[in-house]
């Protein structure tokens, strides 16, 4: 068997994760640790197995197969040509991926032999084959919503998400994390934006709200942002105000005018104090849907973050699919609604989410994600009832989330979030099928339905519950 050597750029920030996983990768197929060295100190050496990675800007190597076609954020190529390995990004995070993707598009395909005699061999074993291959994300920001006091191991959720090349992750929160830059720090490093969500006029009943003091919420909300968020360190605040009811009025008044016009304000000063900060709104469709007229006239700064637009996938109960054709009409219109440079978003549904039936205020400041590997593992097995639940109309309904995330992506101007309720449910400890099988369909929403889904469910770190 021939020496595997990796020939790094750089080693540090999201490349030192790319690195340290593509070395467990090799690992894994072959039982040795593959040698590193860097790019300025690499001499050839026979007999060897070379795998170049980096970008053009900081791996010589990379340059000498480079066709300088790569031109997106995240976006990457992995060439094979006389038995060496090139994995090319365009930046960092497409580094990341392109060691991802190694194996999810190359390693795992070749070992499957395409006979049952044997049904999979190592790639390791003979000389690898010709290949290139390159790809970029078709939505640009992917991830997941959680509360933040259930995410048991912030390290471990977050890798998770890399593994499945996400890189948007909302924590909600009623206090800031004590450890929150750490967290931020860690998500960074694996090429994920870290956007704290907390409320914009309201506890958990809308109908709590005084409308007569929305000024002095306004005065509270931009001293809380401040106070605890402007030197963080974070890339945005994702917030709620009142608009998670079933009705359209909160007394004699409209939600949908009452909400744009406090929420305009509100961001207003704002983005004049700090011009840079993103800001997402995060939107109940339930008591606005049929007021877009006023929704329309959000300060165009703000994404709109939509949510409970309907059936499946915006659903909790990946079974009520009954009025997807109505919803996904909804969709276009929330997408083109304040012109063809909308910036919008949503939330999907269907995974895990909170048992609100025993939900608990956090107390005060907290340290997020230090939950002990006895009480996750206790967590999981608590859980995996539900996955396997959720997972059966999974099986029959996800050609329900290919298509809404192929009409978003068809008619948005590219600047999209899209992300999954996915709390509660011990991500930590496994990737299930179906989240997997959802970020799959974000990342290249282009390939078709019935690959994502074959390639999804042969992955070695995607879990059947």
């Amino acid at each position: 068997m021939k020496d595997n050597i990796i020939v790094f750029g750089k080693y540090r920030g999201i490349q030192e994760n790319a690195i340290n996983y593509l070395s467990e990768l090799i690992f894994d197929y072959t039982g040795t640790v593959p040698a590193c060295v860097s790019s300025s100190e690499y001499l050839a050496k026979e007999n060897a197995r070379c795998f170049f990675v980096g970008t053009l800007n900081d791996n010589m190597q990379i340059k000498n197969i480079s066709n300088n076609r790569l031109c997106n954020a995240e976006e990457y190529r992995i060439k094979i040509t006389d038995g060496n390995v090139y994995i090319e990004g365009y930046d960092d995070g497409g580094v990341l991926y392109g060691c991802l993707d190694f194996y999810n598009e190359y390693l795992m395909k070749q070992e499957k032999t395409q006979s049952s005699d044997p049904y999979i061999t190592n790639p390791f074993d003979s000389d690898f084959v010709e290949f290139d291959f390159s790809a970029c994300p078709s939505v640009k920001n992917r991830g997941l919503w959680t509360w933040g006091h259930v995410v048991y191991n912030y390290r471990s959720y977050i890798k998770n998400m890399a593994m499945l090349k996400l890189n948007t992750l909302i924590i909600w929160n009623d206090h800031v994390p004590l450890n929150a830059a750490s967290v931020i720090e860690y998500a960074h490093s694996y090429n994920i934006k870290l956007i704290w969500g907390y409320p914009w006029g309201w506890d958990t009943n809308c109908n709590e709200i005084d409308l007569a003091s929305l000024e002095k919420y306004t005065e509270n909300i931009v001293e809380y942002y401040e106070k605890n968020y402007a030197d963080l360190g974070g890339d945005g605040i994702y917030f709620q105000s009142f608009t998670e009811l079933s009705t359209d009025k909160i007394g004699d008044k409209l939600i949908a005018e009452t909400v744009t016009d406090f929420v305009n304000k509100t961001a207003g000063i704002l983005l004049d104090k700090h011009p840079d900060l993103k800001l997402l709104f995060g939107l109940h469709a339930t008591s606005v849907k049929e007021k877009l007229e006023f929704i329309k006239n959000t300060d165009k700064r703000i994404h709109i973050i939509w949510e409970n637009c309907g059936a499946f996938p915006y659903d909790y109960l990946p079974q009520n699919v009954e009025n997807f054709a109505e919803t996904l009409d909804f969709t276009t219109k929330i997408f083109t609604l304040r012109g063809m440079d909308e910036k919008a978003g949503v939330v999907l549904k269907g995974c895990t989410k909170l048992d609100w039936s025993k939900f608990v205020h956090q107390q005060g400041s907290y340290c997020l994600g230090q939950m002990s590997d006895e009480f996750i593992e206790k967590k999981a097995s608590e859980k995996k009832d539900i996955w396997r639940y959720v997972q059966a109309f999974w099986l029959r309904n996800a050609d329900k989330v290919y298509e809404t995330i192929k009409t978003i992506h068809d008619i948005s101007n590219g600047d999209t979030y899209i992300t999954a309720l996915v709390e509660d449910g011990a991500f930590e400890k496994n990737i299930y099928f179906q989240v997997a099988l959802l970020s799959n369909m974000l990342f290249d929403c282009n390939k078709p339905y019935e690959d994502i889904i074959s390639d999804t469910a042969q992955s070695k770190y995607v879990v059947f519950a």
